[in-house]
């Protein structure tokens, strides 16, 4: 079945744009109803959601590529435009790509499905902190101080539209915000982290629920397995972005140890009062901030 194209129904009203981000890139992909866009901050199971979902929509758990060619991170400036676009177009059948662009940030598109993904901004940071230091050229991202002087960059750097690439809690909020609390997407039902973990077999389910995918018993099963976290760690280079190419030290690091709450007894308690003060500037409502940092107690895809 050949896919319309999807129609802009609202153009986006920022331009983010960083080291990677490049919003000249979101014209690699022409989005058709029935595609999906994957829509986090970093460090919240991005990966993993393309790779369920894509294995959802092709029926396979063998996608027969890399995830960073059959979803590629659409709006960064990762190996050459042209090839993005080539490989985008010359798939049949519903596609996935992925973004960590806030939702203010593209268009609403007609028929395109928007999955965002969230996580303990605490979590976040020292996901962060493993992954600056697996990254190659990337000696001056502030994750790379010292504890203290990273958790300080961290809480009090601004998100700045123009240097969207450093992490901050104002940037994780941000995309928050403008994806999930203005409602840009009124279909919208976000994910959490913590819910996702707690049940493989569950997530894969929701995920087909929420992308539309009547896949059966046997296909969620299959995905389930193949993208428990093990499994994808153990053979990295199939899901990582610019995985295989040198972009990582170390490319299973990448999935370093997944899980929710690893920050419990890693931060003083005068900085997680300097964090919970933070946190309730930038997210004045509490069942809002709550839902941010701890999902839906297990779960998935309860409204906020």
């Amino acid at each position: 079945m050949v896919q319309e194209l999807a129609r802009s129904l609202m153009a986006p009203s920022v331009s983010y744009r960083g080291k990677i981000t490049s919003p000249e890139r979101w014209e690699t992909w022409q989005p058709k109803k029935g595609d999906v866009l994957v829509c986090t901050p970093p460090k919240c199971g991005t990966t993993w959601t393309q790779t369920m979902a894509a294995m959802l929509l092709n029926g396979t758990t063998d996608l027969g590529a890399p995830v960073s060619v059959i979803s590629p991170w659409v709006d960064a400036a990762l190996g050459a435009a042209d090839d993005v676009a080539k490989a985008l177009s010359g798939q049949e059948g519903r596609r996935v790509v992925k973004t960590h662009t806030p939702a203010d940030g593209f268009p609403i598109w007609e028929g395109v499905a928007l999955i965002a993904v969230y996580r303990h901004p605490l979590d976040v940071f020292f996901s962060l902190r493993k992954h600056a230091r697996n990254m190659k050229d990337n000696a001056d991202n502030p994750m790379n101080l010292p504890l203290g002087d990273a958790f300080a960059a961290f809480l009090s750097d601004p998100y700045d539209p123009d240097d969207f690439d450093r992490d901050s809690l104002a940037t994780i909020v941000r995309h928050y915000d403008q994806t999930v609390l203005k409602k840009r997407y009124p279909d919208l039902v976000p994910f959490h982290y913590a819910d996702m973990i707690s049940d493989q077999n569950a997530t894969v389910r929701s995920l087909a629920r929420a992308i539309g995918c009547d896949a059966d018993e046997t296909l969620l099963s299959k995905v389930a397995t193949a993208t428990a976290f093990e499994t994808m760690r153990a053979d990295a280079g199939k899901y990582v972005p610019e995985g295989g190419k040198g972009f990582w030290h170390d490319d299973s690091a990448f999935f370093d140890s997944g899980g929710a709450g690893k920050w419990h007894g890693k931060i003083s308690e005068n900085d997680l009062a300097k964090y919970r003060a933070r946190m309730a500037e930038l997210v004045p409502d509490a069942k809002a901030r709550d839902w941010l940092e701890n999902g839906n107690g297990g779960a998935l895809q309860r409204p906020l």
